[in-house]
C-alpha cells in the first residue's frame, strides 16, 4: 500500500514539474491573438478558408510554440527564443531541415511583433496578449454539475 502511494505521489510531483504549475514557462508565455498579418509586404486580412492565415500564437513551454489556423487547427514547432537577441527560431518536430525565423519586438505591454520568414515567405504578425482571466472556463466557477450555458 505504501509503495503504491509513494509511486503515485512521485509520478504526480514529476508531472506537475514537467507539465503543470511547476513547469518552466516560455519567455513569451501566453496566448497571443493575431491582430494584423502581412505576407510578402502586403496586408493579409483574416479569412476562414485561407491556409496561410493565423488566428493565434501560443507560447507555453520554453522550447515550443503553437500556431493556430483560422479553422482552429494547430501547427506545433520547436522554438528557440532569445529575448536578448530579439530572435525567435522555429523548426518542425518531424523535419529538422525546415526553418523559420522572426525578429521579436515588444512595443508595449501585451503587444508583440514578429517579423521574419516562414515557408519561404516574408511574414509580419502584430499580436495582442489575451487576458486569460477573461476566458470562459476561468471566469465561471467550477461546479461538478454545470448549469446552462456551460453544460454543452
Amino acid at each position: 500500500m505504501a509503495y503504491v502511494l509513494a509511486v503515485n505521489v512521485y509520478g504526480g510531483a514529476a508531472a506537475w514539474k514537467e507539465y503543470g504549475g511547476g513547469a518552466a514557462r516560455s519567455p513569451l508565455y501566453g496566448i497571443w491573438e493575431v491582430e494584423q498579418m502581412a505576407l510578402d509586404g502586403t496586408p493579409h486580412p483574416a479569412t476562414l478558408r485561407d491556409p496561410d492565415c493565423w488566428r493565434r500564437v501560443v507560447f507555453q513551454f520554453p522550447e515550443s510554440a503553437a500556431f493556430q489556423h483560422m479553422d482552429d487547427t494547430f501547427e506545433n514547432y520547436k522554438a528557440t527564443i532569445s529575448l536578448a537577441d530579439r530572435k525567435l527560431a522555429l523548426t518542425r518536430f518531424d523535419d529538422a531541415l525546415w526553418k523559420a525565423s522572426f525578429r521579436i519586438d515588444q512595443p508595449g505591454p501585451g503587444r508583440l511583433l514578429l517579423d521574419g520568414e516562414m515557408n519561404h515567405r516574408k511574414m509580419r504578425l502584430q499580436l495582442r496578449l489575451v487576458d486569460h482571466s477573461q476566458l470562459r472556463l476561468v471566469r465561471s466557477e467550477f461546479h461538478w454539475v454545470q448549469e446552462y450555458p456551460f453544460n454543452r
